[in-house]
């Protein structure tokens, strides 16, 4: 009896059975296929709505640029309101026309000239062209040429114009296309509420930039156009278009919007209107470079999408190759630290921000934890022994230096050596300290009684070029602090600001309560340290030689006592007085007090 075998249980196991990255890459090729047909639905979609769509989005375009024009045209009325409240205006036109010709007119004339300027350049509305105000036959322009191009017979007009309506602004959009739009209006006397008439102020458009810049602005197309209208008359024009095409455009679209046929090109053009003036717009796209896009992005996807999948099937075989390269060094890394190598094994230079590097990095820090506990409970064991066993090989009887030192002390007193016999002193205090067994329980007052000790042997060494002060406070003296803390950085302070200059060399200590912390500010004058000098130091970039390993050991001891917020920083500061720069070595560490 012949049993049919169910196929797709069959490449289920085929899959199943597959290595983990043919099943990887199988995923990813059946994704992107999916994708790729998703693609092609989504453009067949967007082709059919794009026509809709279009106009949907030329409309919301002029939308905005209309309310930009008429921004701009109530920026232009906000002028002439401001120009006919400008008591500057008011005050010289009333006592030009009570003049004949003469220098005080001509001084009216300047004062309204500025006037007219600093509204313009005020107000910043890049559509005005110019301002001028006639009064008689004198002119008063911010462009004098420009308005004088204007014929005689159109300014006369517009003056009657102007003079007709008595007061009231009048807008003659009907040379839009040669001289510009002009608005006018009749200046009156407004003091007392005369209404006398003072002079014909006359505002040019500039149809061009009142439209482009507005358009351009939040239009997604480049060969966006627009046309401007009065009714049936053309305002301005800015297409490719003659003017007869436009206003045969205007009478042919009979809609908001609609393909329209201008001599061998086809429009997509849609009608709108301008508020505060009712003016109509009628906007234009080429239609044949918006199907050439759609093609075009058709076209273009398919081949962005065939690019795409070469690329991604050659990405997708090196990542996951490499991937799996990692997986396997990782894995021989372990094997490698399980067989008893304690070093940390070779790894990626710089850890990536995935799984897998976390895997790397986790296991690094988990070899450096187990090499840090070694070498501080092992190595550092076996190191301390060393050092004890050295240090019993070299040391001397300490009976013997007190005793030797007694003798110079007191030999120094019977020859009245007084220098000498402090030297000795000092020396053998000095001594004491160092060679003292107890110190888990120092404190800042012995080391201040190390300092003071050091500082009598320098300043016998050095005289009046060391001029040395302390500010320790007598509640802070019983705070413990590791033996040798202090000396070794004035060891630094008078070795670069007094043995490399001839100067005086100003030191001091400052001790202070901050917080709970002990801070201790240790101030020379002399020399100064090199910008992050600590981390430079740590890090390497400066080799440590001389008193610098001493600072460096003196941080890291720190640090090894209390822990890594505390320590030893190195900065400049300036002084108050000389505008000296001083170095600076500050000792933050917790300010535990013997009880």
């Amino acid at each position: 009896m012949n049993i049919r075998k169910n196929p797709f249980k069959t490449l289920d196991r085929c899959f199943y059975d597959l290595s983990l990255k043919y099943k990887i890459l199988i995923v990813i090729f059946s994704g992107f296929f999916i994708l790729f047909l998703s693609g092609l639905a989504t453009m067949a979609f967007t082709s059919r709505s794009y026509e809709k769509r279009l106009y949907q989005s030329i409309a919301a375009s002029m939308t905005y640029a209309a309310s930009d024009i008429s921004s701009q045209l109530q920026s232009v009325d906000s002028i002439i309101d401001s120009i006919l409240a400008s008591q500057v205006i008011q005050t010289n036109l009333e006592e030009m026309k009570e003049l004949e010709q003469g220098s005080q007119r001509q001084i009216y004339n300047t004062r309204i000239y500025n006037e007219l300027s600093g509204y313009l350049f005020a107000f910043q509305n890049d559509s005005i062209s110019y301002m001028s105000i006639i009064q008689d036959q004198e002119i008063i322009s911010t462009s004098l040429s420009s308005f004088m191009e204007v014929p005689y017979q159109l300014r006369s007009s517009l003056i009657a114009r102007a003079q007709s309506r008595e007061g009231a602004t009048t807008v003659v959009p009907d040379f839009g296309s040669q001289y510009g739009i002009f608005i006018v209006k009749e200046l009156r006397k407004i003091d007392k509420l005369s209404l006398e008439p003072l002079g014909i102020l006359i505002i040019s458009l500039n149809p061009a930039a009142l439209t482009e810049t507005a358009v351009s602005s939040h239009s997604d197309y480049d060969d966006m156009s627009c046309l401007l209208f009065d009714g049936d008359a053309l305002i301005y024009n800015g297409s490719t278009l003659s003017d007869r095409q436009a206003v045969e455009l205007s009478k042919d679209l009979s809609g908001d919007y609609g393909i329209e046929k201008a001599g061998k090109e086809t429009l997509f053009a849609v009608r709108g209107k301008i508020p505060l003036y009712d003016w109509d717009y009628i906007s234009t796209v080429s239609y044949s470079s918006v199907y050439k896009t759609v093609t075009l992005s058709g076209r273009l996807f398919l081949l962005i999408m065939a690019a795409a999948l070469a690329v991604v099937s050659y990405l997708a075989v090196k990542v996951i190759l490499a991937i799996f390269y990692r997986f396997d060094r990782l894995m021989e890394n372990m094997k490698s630290f399980g067989e008893g190598n304690y070093q940390v094994p070779e790894a990626p230079r710089k850890y990536q921000e995935d799984e897998i590097g976390l895997l790397y990095k986790n296991f690094d820090s988990m070899v450096e934890k187990i090499q840090t506990l070694i070498q501080e409970n092992y190595v550092n064991e076996i190191l301390k022994k060393e050092a004890q066993l050295k240090a019993m090989e070299s040391q001397m009887d300490p009976h013997f230096l007190y005793n030797t030192l007694e003798s110079i002390n007191w030999r120094a007193k019977m020859i009245k050596s007084e220098e000498i016999s402090q030297i000795t002193t000092a020396l053998g205090s000095l001594l004491r300290f160092s060679l003292g067994k107890n110190s888990e329980d120092f404190t800042l007052d012995q080391e201040m009684q190390i300092v003071n000790n050091y500082i009598t042997i320098q300043k016998i060494r050095y005289q009046r070029r060391l001029d040395f002060s302390a500010d320790v406070p007598s509640d802070l003296l019983g705070v413990f602090i590791p033996k040798f803390t202090i000396q070794p950085l004035l060891e630094n302070a008078i070795r670069y600001g007094l043995e490399e200059s001839s100067e005086t060399c100003y030191i001091s200590i400052v001790c202070r309560e901050v917080l709970g912390l002990l801070i201790i500010r240790i101030t020379n004058t002399g020399s100064s340290f090199e910008e992050n000098c600590m981390e430079k130091l740590q890090s390497g970039e400066i080799q440590p030689h001389g008193f610098g390993i001493g600072i460096l050991n003196i941080h890291r001891r720190l640090q090894l006592t209390y822990g890594e917020p505390y320590g030893l920083l190195l900065y400049n500061i300036e002084d108050e007085e000389t505008y000296e720069e001083c170095a600076v070595a500050e000792i933050r560490i917790p300010c535990k007090k013997k009880e």
